[in-house]
């Protein structure tokens, strides 16, 4: 999480980052707008999104002094070859674009697995990492091919849906969260299983921009594990 103060200047522009987020809620979706500004970690992440961007670009670089497949680095994540943060971003932007040129509808789901902290703890880095691949098999078994999966961090996925509505979106939340669900998890001769909250949010039902979408999605993501997790949720 970022100790910086969660109003200091977006990279986007002068206006600080949780002031325009804000603004453009307060437009759309007031009664969400005062649960985020009594919530300002929920955009701090967002914040994060941008930090985490920077710092894969550095990793990169550094990586090319050594050789290594700079194409493959600069996308995929190293451990579930999804998009990568950096990717997810800038796919995110993209498709927004394109819904507001053609106006059609697109949603964002987010998808934490419940408890992760506490199983890598229990398990192991070997198994969390088992955990993390057999998690993202799940989602991409549950996606069509325009759909766009990528890793949010270590134990959060993210899904951009082209052309769906809200209520589709929560459609494919849900069999994405019954797939994860099903998945066996082998430690040491005895498989366990995980379970996974989602919450969801779509353009131009919940927000016009990229940022404040995920701020809408992580929030109906918390709302899905304030309400016990293994659930969907949208804004």
């Amino acid at each position: 999480m970022s100790n910086q103060p969660i109003n200091s200047a977006s990279k986007s522009g002068g206006e600080p980052l949780f002031t325009r987020v804000l603004n453009d809620l307060r437009q759309h979706r007031p009664q969400l707008a005062e649960r985020i500004a009594a919530n300002s970690s929920v955009l701090e992440r967002v914040r994060d999104y941008e930090k985490q961007t920077a710092l894969v670009t550095k990793q990169v670089t550094l990586s090319a002094a050594k050789g290594e497949d700079i194409e493959r680095l600069a996308l995929l994540d190293p451990i579930t070859e999804l998009y990568n943060h950096r990717a997810f971003v800038k796919e995110l932007k993209a498709e927004l674009a394109r819904a507001k040129r053609y106006k059609h509808p697109a949603s964002l789901v987010l998808l934490s697995v419940d408890g992760y902290d506490e199983l890598a703890g229990q398990y192991g880095p070997l198994t969390a990492e088992a955990i993390q691949k057999i998690v993202s098999h799940a989602v991409r078994s549950a996606l069509r091919e325009v759909d766009v999966a990528a890793k949010y961090n270590q134990w959060q996925y993210a899904v951009i849906l082209p052309q769906t509505n809200a209520a589709g979106a929560s459609l494919v939340g849900e069999r994405i969260r019954l797939r994860v669900n099903s998945q066996a998890i082998n430690h040491n001769g005895q498989n366990f299983s995980v379970t996974a909250s989602i919450g969801v949010a779509t353009f131009p039902d919940h927000a016009n921009e990229y940022d404040v979408l995920i701020a809408c999605a992580i929030e109906a993501l918390e709302t899905a594990l304030l309400r016990g997790g293994d659930r969907v949720v949208s804004v």
